[in-house]
């Protein structure tokens, strides 16, 4: 399901960013092949999750990278769209109930 969403918003180029990510997992666990952590991970849980993303920020922090939380940019890119898309609704569901002809 994850890998569906993924394909969804990031397009067929998430595959080569997985890869990448599986990538450097591996190395940084000194794992050499998908068989050296076969049957080794651990069922998903809500602990699990916290602890992974706890995890990733220290590690964005000691690299100097900033943090996953959302930009200005990215906030007015989404009210843009927002509101882009409320006006296409909009004018299609006038459309739909004969109050303008397109």
């Amino acid at each position: 399901m994850q890998i569906g969403t993924c394909h969804w918003t990031e397009g067929p180029k998430c595959f080569d960013r997985i890869c990448r990510e599986l990538k450097e997992i591996m190395e940084s666990k000194n794992y050499k092949s998908i068989d050296d952590f076969k049957n080794k991970l651990k069922p998903w849980s809500k602990e699990g999750v916290t602890l992974s993303r706890e995890a990733k920020m220290k590690n964005k922090v000691k690299k100097g990278v900033e943090s996953t939380k959302s930009s200005p940019n990215t906030d007015n890119d989404y009210q843009m769209l927002s509101g882009l898309l409320m006006v296409l609704l909009a004018i299609l569901l006038a459309d739909k109930l004969n109050y303008i002809r397109l």
